[in-house]
């Protein structure tokens, strides 16, 4: 039977037309009416009819303004529009919203069973086609994952070819994405169907193709490519507006034409996938094309992984100790790229960032007493090594804590500004250096300034430039530059006076270092 609801505010026509009209015999079952478009709404919701016959005027809300209702809210059944005479331009309005049939008042009860008739007709072809449709596509949805079996060698090709024809499956492209959802074993499959039956609706009701799910995957095979950046990215942001606060990753395996193909295609999807730590965040993934850009590694001939690997905490320990922002990222990025060429998968290079991570806490806290809270931190950042799904944002959250960390477990008060005024004429040797100026910057006295940096050094702030320069003088003299130019480079105008300082810390001339 068809379910029917009436909606007309006056109580007589609402009985009349449930009691005159032959609605069984015609197909028809009334399951409720309403004295307003207000509380039809309620209605709808609860018995979700097949027909709606509403008059156009009511109080509350008028016929009009409830079948606006009804189509924003997505119901689709049919309605019949009751009018009087003088209400003939307002109800024309009410067909542009596919109203089903218009009946003027007082109703002819010959003229209503005529459309109804009518209108059951319409309704019966629907649901014929629906129930084809929701066939066709099962039958089509079960062929897609056969596809996505390995294929049987000796299978006959041309049979294949038949029956995807038969399916109308043979494209003349296919691509297949691959949906992997980041969310508890226990709650993937409900978000899996959740997120198949939101696709479904979109991609199949497009006609882009088929969507199924194959735990822990959901499937679509398109029917047409995803060529350039705009498409990938506006399918990538269907599915995330789909999936709403759930995690995932989507990855294509390619573009193929042939059917035979599209195992094949679904592999390199699959792999893409496990290789979503080393991608870029936030879109459609591609075969081959997700590994992270690290940088080459400098790595020599008979280098062993844990010289390397001490080399680097060294190097980043010095950095951090010395106050080097600018060096810390770029020598995490070198460990990255060290695991990568080691052949690390996530897990491993996720172990390697914590093992050396761990290192140079514990040697930046070497002379210090660590506090409850700060071993919590600690704790809490360790652990959550393990938690990043993306190699970048690993290495994004290493360096920020690092940086912190660092600067809060690094010396205070006079020390700390010790240390960097050290770390200061290490990066400005070169210019026109003078402890008054440093004194002025620190708010201290010269001669006070001074004493504390004997103090921290050993040596006078003139004799510690020195030796800092003279040192980097013997770096570019090694790398074959004239003593001159060397001289100029690290802060001496006067050659001779270079020439004076070099043979007072080094025993011998520029010169003699250069040749010896």
């Amino acid at each position: 039977m068809i379910k029917v609801v009436i909606v007309d505010d006056e109580p007589k026509l609402r009985q009349g037309l449930q009691t005159l009209i032959p609605w069984e015999n015609l197909g028809f079952t009334v399951t409720a009416a309403a004295g307003n478009g207000r509380d039809a709404l309620k209605i709808v919701e609860e018995e979700v009819p097949d027909l709606v016959i509403a008059d156009i005027r009511m109080p509350v809300m008028d016929g009009l303004q409830f079948i606006q209702r009804l189509r924003s809210a997505g119901h689709q059944m049919h309605c019949i529009i009751l009018s009087g005479y003088a209400d003939f331009e307002y109800a024309k309005q009410a067909i542009t919203y596919g109203v089903a049939g218009y009946l003027v008042k007082p109703v002819n009860i010959a003229e209503m069973s005529a459309t109804l008739k009518l209108v059951r007709e319409q309704i019966e072809e629907e649901r014929l086609r629906r129930e084809w449709y929701r066939t066709e596509v099962t039958n089509r949805e079960l062929y897609l994952r056969r596809l996505l079996a390995p294929q049987e060698k000796t299978e006959d090709p041309a049979k294949l070819r038949s029956r995807i024809r038969e399916m109308d499956l043979l494209w003349s492209h296919y691509e297949i994405v691959v949906i992997s959802l980041r969310v508890p074993e226990a709650d993937r499959l409900e978000h899996l169907h959740q997120l198949y039956a939101g696709l479904k609706n979109g991609i199949e009701g497009r006609n882009m193709g088929l969507v199924t799910v194959i735990s822990p995957y959901v499937i679509l095979l398109l029917n047409s490519p995803l060529h350039g950046r705009q498409r990938r990215d506006h399918l990538y942001g269907e599915i995330r507006s789909i999936a709403g606060d759930t995690r995932f990753i989507a990855a294509t395996g390619g573009t193929v034409s042939e059917p035979e193909l599209i195992y094949s295609a679904y592999l390199k999807a699959q792999e893409a996938v496990k290789q979503v730590f080393f991608s870029a965040k936030d879109r459609l993934l591609e075969p081959e094309r997700t590994l992270f850009a690290a940088p080459e590694f400098p790595c020599e001939a008979g280098d062993k992984d844990e010289k390397m690997m001490e080399d680097l905490i060294f190097r980043l320990y010095y950095s951090l100790d010395a106050g080097n922002k600018t060096m810390v990222l770029p020598l995490l990025n070198e460990a990255a790229a060290l695991f990568i060429q080691q052949g690390q998968e996530e897990d491993s290079v996720k172990q390697s960032f914590f093992f050396l991570s761990n290192r140079l806490i514990h040697k930046l806290t070497a002379a210090s007493r660590i506090e409850l809270k700060e071993t919590q931190n600690i704790s809490r950042f360790l652990n959550g090594i393990y938690q990043q799904d993306y190699l970048s944002d690993l290495l994004e959250e290493t360096h920020r804590f690092l940086l912190e960390f660092a600067e809060d477990a690094g010396p205070k008060g006079k020390e700390q500004e010790i240390k960097k005024m050290i770390g200061f004429i290490h990066r400005h040797y070169a210019e026109d250096l003078k402890l008054s100026t440093l004194a002025g910057l620190l708010n201290y006295s010269t001669p006070y300034l001074g004493q504390l940096f004997r103090n921290k050094t050993g040596e006078y702030f003139n004799t510690y430039l020195d030796k800092v320069r003279i040192q980097k003088a013997k770096e570019l003299l090694a790398q074959g530059m004239k003593v001159y130019e060397a001289a100029e480079l690290v802060g001496y105008t006067s050659v001779n006076y270079f020439f004076s300082k070099f043979k007072k810390y080094e025993g011998r001339s520029p010169s003699d270092y250069k040749n010896p």
